[in-house]
């Protein structure tokens, strides 16, 4: 049998590779020579994504190993006659969430690369606030810069950029839903901005009254917690929270039927503001039947209601005067969010996104005992409470036999690093070990079964073997399951997109209608005071110019003295000269 050393092995996965002091050229092939190299040129401190190792045929060879990059480019290598070209660095694996942050610039492309400017990118475009899930850590060694793989792609994220520009948020920085919230100051000019920064570019809004109520979508707070930001539903931008001074307020669910009360109809606003610049192009007719999902009820008495499936807001009444009545109704209570993350469970989703990192097998789940379980390739079983972020483990102690482990209230980062390595200490943990083993080994008896080690091993790796094609069949179908949140998380990020654009636009809209009657106004009054230069003061005759005008004025309105003969520009000139020498 042939003698295969750890080197010589291929290797499957994810892998990072630093490009060290040579530019070096993409290959075609598994090939360190030049006639089969791209145009595709690497450069010294580059990162680059591999998903295979190919070690060279001949074990003396100073080649390679051969690098397949992730986005099928082509191929690299590790070494060149000897000479190192690319230095692998460690990759961590886990699960991340993160919010793509709003930059202003638009979407976050997924790179085929971590981090540099110099990369291609794939054509998946991820949406300000969408929410991505990654499974794969690595950080470069020159900007201590950390990427990113998105779960289920081969592409790449970058946390910041150079500059110390945010581009990802960690996911409890930021909330989303639907918020509601109500102006307690007198009356407050605010200012809407572009992304959630003071620098981001501000549009001057019409101030927000005392008494008003805004909902967002997105509660957003820096990394530093000093500043939190509000994006508005309507898709207007951020607001900067202890600018507008308010209160938070509940939105009640529910199934409403109102009636338009109003002789003229009602329109649907933007946002449960009575405001025209809050109003929309849709309009309710008298006596129309409007079904509603969520209401919210001002301190002022005017009641909002959300329009099913419109996104906008109609009222109750407009001071004494009734614009709609309810007509049915069916409530199901107050949707004002709980503010203690770490009260709330995980996500089934979540938990699976975990688990799929380090290639766990799922073998049950009990959604009425809401436990899901997992088992290592040694045998050790994961039980995660997912509600109670409570995990349990299974698996046989070297002193102590079979125990288990539960760990309570855990976090994000211990799930991780439990799913990595069961036995890990979290320090909040308590023991239990089975009953049954613990007679069984007080009785003193045990059963003892020989057989052939070697053909023993052999039946295992024939068995791993059948557990890697089920477990890549398994994989593939998680990451179709999975595909189906990421798609919606998309779809409302795409759709917010939609609004924020139309927002931008009315935006420029008005502000060019805006320098258009500003350009009106002053070229009527630059008119004006030209036709005012041009216009003869005796006969008020107009001219095309004021050369024109004293030509005129020269010829026809000159004034002499009938004494001296002594000409004058106007009459009162003429009058002066009169008194001053009695030529009357």
């Amino acid at each position: 049998m042939q003698n295969i050393t750890e080197s010589q092995r291929t290797k499957q996965g994810c892998f990072v590779y630093q490009i060290t002091d040579h530019a070096v050229g993409v290959r075609s092939s598994p090939n360190v020579g030049d006639d089969n190299r791209t145009d595709v040129v690497y450069f010294t401190n580059n990162l680059v994504s591999v998903d295979l190792i190919l070690p060279s045929f001949d074990p003396n060879s100073k080649n390679g190993p051969f690098l397949r990059l992730s986005d099928n480019s082509g191929w690299l290598f590790e070494k060149k006659h000897g000479e190192t070209i690319a230095r692998r660095l460690p990759v961590v694996k886990g699960l991340w969430a993160f919010y793509v942050e709003d930059t202003g610039a638009g979407g976050m492309p997924l790179r085929a690369n971590p981090n540099g400017l110099r990369v291609p990118y794939y054509e998946t475009v991820y949406e300000p606030m969408q929410l991505i899930y990654c499974d794969c850590q690595v950080t470069s060694p020159v900007t201590n810069i950390a990427s990113y793989r998105v779960q289920g792609t081969d592409g790449w994220l970058t946390e910041k950029g150079e500059d110390g520009t945010v581009f990802l948020l960690p996911e409890n920085k930021v909330k989303t839903g639907l918020f509601a919230y109500e102006v307690i100051s007198d009356s407050l000019s605010s200012y809407v901005f572009k992304m959630p920064s003071i620098s981001g570019g501000a549009l001057p809004m019409v101030p927000f009254n005392k008494g008003e109520i805004i909902t967002c979508d997105v509660i957003r707070q820096s990394l530093n917690n000093k500043e939190t930001f509000l994006r508005l539903s309507d898709g207007c931008g951020w607001i900067l929270v202890h600018q507008m001074h308010q209160i938070q307020i509940p939105i009640v669910d529910g199934n409403w039927t109102l009636v338009v009360m109003n002789s003229v109809g009602i329109g649907m606003r933007r946002l449960p503001i009575d405001r025209q610049d809050c109003k929309t192009s849709t309009l309710f007719n008298p006596g129309e039947m409007v079904r509603c999902d969520k209401k919210i009820k001002s301190t002022q008495g005017t009641t909002f209601y959300r329009v099913a499936g419109k996104e906008g807001w109609v009222f109750d009444n407009r001071g004494d005067n009734e614009m709609m009545r309810v007509y049915a109704t069916s409530g199901r209570g107050s949707t004002l969010p709980n503010n203690d993350d770490d009260e709330e469970g995980w996500s089934i989703e979540f938990v699976r996104g975990m688990a799929a990192a380090f290639e766990l097998k799922e073998i049950m789940i009990n959604e009425g005992s809401r436990v899901i379980s997992f088992q290592t390739d040694a045998n050790e079983r994961i039980n995660v409470y997912y509600t109670t972020r409570t995990v349990g483990t299974a698996l046989n102690h070297p002193s102590q036999g079979a125990t288990q482990l539960f760990r309570r209230r855990c976090s994000n980062e211990e799930l991780r690093e439990i799913m990595q390595n069961p036995r890990v200490h979290t320090g909040k943990g308590y023991k239990k070990r089975p009953k049954i083993e613990e007679r069984a080994n007080r009785s003193g008896y045990s059963e003892v079964e020989y057989i052939d080690e070697e053909a023993d091993y052999r039946n295992k790796l024939i068995g791993h073997e059948k557990e890697e094609e089920k477990m890549a069949e398994k994989k593939l179908m998680m990451l179709k399951k999975l595909k189906v949140f990421d798609d919606e998380r998309a779809k409302h990020a795409l759709e917010m997109k939609i609004k924020k654009d139309a927002r931008t636009h009315e935006f420029e809209e008005a502000e060019r209608h805006r320098q258009e009657a500003n350009r009106q106004i002053q070229q009527a009054r630059e008119a004006a005071e030209q036709r005012q230069r041009c216009t003869c003061q005796v006969c008020h005759q107009v001219f095309v110019n004021v050369h024109a005008k004293n030509q005129h004025f020269q010829a026809v309105h000159v004034f002499q003295c009938d004494y001296c003969y002594k000409e004058f520009s106007s009459m009162n000139a003429l009058n002066q000269h009169k008194n001053a020498t009695y030529h009357w």
